[in-house]
């Protein structure tokens, strides 16, 4: 029998973004076992060359979201789908696996009509209201709502319960078909990190963007500082946010109080966590959240909104502090009064052990190879 290839396609492949980022790990735990290719439209440039996988970088995209650069979009389209015809033409159609990762890519198979099976990953669905204008608001629905979501796909994957629900609601002309596998971690990573939390400090952690939701947390810190003058949040990442979350800051007067770090290295994230009493997570929409699992991995609870998917990994009074969504008041008093809560370390550690990544690399491989069986017996999608 001819080892299985997974063609992995994707916007951009980068380890700074969770989605990709852990798509990316299980591709190097599952390689021993299948051929692993990458087709990326931008390739993070520590990861040019990687004796795990074959990496090509399509090299069209600038260093901003496709959703902001459409005519880079276009050309990602048209560039893979002529090479991934050529291969399913040079290749055959035996032992292949098309695997699309998010938004635009999930966009292709429409336009490759053969038995290959194919995984479209959707990990979050935009909402309309995040986007200003009627014809991106119209852009959104029509690729998202409509094409994105009812892609002729073998299997939709996505990673909770919550995204699963809207999937099914959405997907009016294919139903069926919707697996969940949630991100995966190395827990041992971050379950050998020692705490030593600093009181009054509090972490958050991913790309300044309008959904993560940092200014909900500055404006709670107007509150906080007030009450607790020492009080520190710590916010690292980078992105398009960062210039108005800088205006905020200072607005405030904040600027003892809120630090904006950028991208820091692994070893300093760990440290960082390992100082922070609490991590503090907004987002939404939110697919999973994967910083949720390195926090309660390195023993730190977490303040989120009480929303799904959220609530699903964080419950409330075990393993962190949930707050009404939007609520900055109630927000604000959970910051100050963290101190009053006892939170175990060890339950927060024990629940992050089930997302390692060894555990989620193999239902990937369970997934993948039932594919690859259903292909050869000629079966239809997986329910």
């Amino acid at each position: 029998m001819r080892e299985t290839r997974i063609i992995f396609l994707t916007d951009y492949l980068t380890t700074k973004s969770g989605g990709v980022g852990f798509l990316y790990e299980v591709m190097k735990k599952i390689a021993g076992k299948y051929r692993i290719d990458i087709i990326a439209g931008r390739v993070e440039e520590s990861l040019q060359k990687e004796d795990y996988v074959r990496i090509l970088n399509l090299n069209v995209y600038r260093d901003d979201l496709p959703s902001a650069q459409p005519e880079n979009a276009v050309k990602f389209l048209n560039l893979s789908t002529k090479m991934l015809k050529r291969i399913v033409k040079c290749t055959g159609e035996e032992e292949l696996i098309l695997h699309f990762n998010n938004h635009f890519p999930n966009l292709i198979p429409w336009f490759i009509v053969n038995s290959v099976p194919k995984v479209c990953s959707i990990h979050h669905l935009e909402e309309t209201a995040q986007f200003s204008g009627v014809i991106p608001k119209l852009a959104k629905v029509a690729v998202q709502d409509v094409f994105e979501v009812n892609s002729p796909c073998t299997v939709v994957l996505t990673v909770s319960k919550s995204v699963r629900q809207k999937l099914a609601s959405l997907r009016a002309v294919r139903k069926g078909g919707i697996v969940v596998i949630p991100p995966g971690i190395d827990t041992g990573k971050y379950l050998s990190v020692r705490r030593d939390p600093e009181e009054n400090t509090f972490i958050m952690v991913g790309r300044l963007e309008k959904r993560k939701h940092y200014d909900h947390a500055i404006v709670a810190f107007k509150a906080v500082a007030k009450a607790e003058p020492n009080a520190k949040l710590l916010i690292v990442g980078e992105g398009p946010l960062r210039p108005y979350l800088a205006q905020l800051i200072r607005k405030f007067s904040l600027v003892r109080n809120v630090q904006l770090l950028g991208s820091v290295s692994e070893e300093e994230k760990l440290s960082l966590l390992s100082k922070a009493q609490a991590l503090i997570h907004l987002g939404y929409p939110e697919g999973f959240g994967i910083v949720l699992i390195e926090a309660l991995a390195a023993g730190v609870p977490v303040i989120a909104y009480d929303i799904p998917p959220l609530n699903e990994v964080v419950e409330h009074g075990a393993t962190g502090i949930l707050v009404p969504k939007d609520d900055v008041r109630v927000l604000a008093r959970a910051i100050v009064r963290f101190n009053s809560y006892t939170f175990e370390e060890k339950t927060l550690r024990k629940r992050a052990e089930r997302y390692d990544i060894n555990i989620i690399a193999r239902e990937f491989a369970r997934l993948y190879d039932t594919l690859a069986c259903c292909r050869r017996n000629n079966a239809g999608s997986i329910q």
